[in-house]
């Protein structure tokens, strides 16, 4: 329970609704940080695609009349500004597929409610914090921070900036688990017995288990 970070979950409510349409093989990774969103922001509503069993359908989660925008930096993406913002009708539903390059880019050709709206990029790689996946080219990012970032654009620092303290802070924990930071050197320290111990090798047992995945198609 000292590793938990649930209490540290900002839970914001944002103007912009979330919708956060995630691929059934990436949802059970313990290095999906989708599920750290759905914490962190009330409204968010997390959709599990390509389970056969269970079809969901993203755009019956944006509210009425609101512009559904897709975080998706691909070919004809457009960067998002304040500027963008204020001139789609408003208010704005943001949309994020949530896989690997290769998945979110066929969610995005698949599925109606993505394939027709207008596609967005962030404008600038603002924060460089700790990362549980190896991304090549290294401009790539969680959909976390992706996602911390354009609520930022759109809402300002008051939203962004909790986002990415509570992201600091859950990432800090994995890597610890998975023995890459000393207890020492986790971002805001930890509540236990381990408290104050910097040495990297005298690590606490501790063991990272990944959620059981689903069968299904992509």
């Amino acid at each position: 329970m000292w590793l938990c970070v649930c209490a540290y979950a900002p839970r914001l409510v944002t103007r912009t609704s979330l919708i956060l349409v995630v691929h059934v093989h990436d949802l059970g990774r313990t290095s999906n940080t989708a599920r750290l969103l759905s914490l962190a922001v009330r409204n968010a509503s997390l959709v599990c695609h390509g389970d056969r069993q269970s079809l969901a359908d993203p755009a019956s989660h944006v509210p009425t009349g609101a512009t559904p925008v897709v975080l998706f930096p691909g070919h004809g993406a457009r960067t998002l500004t304040p500027e963008l913002a204020a001139a789609l009708p408003s208010p704005l539903a943001l949309v994020v597929p949530d896989g690997n390059w290769r998945q979110a880019g066929k969610m995005v050709k698949r599925l109606p409610l993505l394939a027709d709206a207008v596609k967005v990029s962030l404008p600038t790689r603002d924060f460089a914090g700790s990362a549980l996946r190896r991304n090549r080219p290294g401009h790539r990012m969680s959909t976390y921070e992706a996602v911390a970032q354009i609520l930022g654009v759109l809402e300002g620092e008051a939203v962004a900036g909790p986002l990415l303290d509570f992201y600091r802070r859950a990432t800090d924990r994995m890597l610890l688990v998975r023995g890459k930071l000393g207890v020492g050197d986790v971002y805001g320290g930890l509540d236990g017995p381990q408290t104050g111990n910097s040495d990297p090798a005298a690590r606490p047992e501790v063991r990272e288990v990944d959620v059981p995945r689903r069968s299904g198609g992509d």
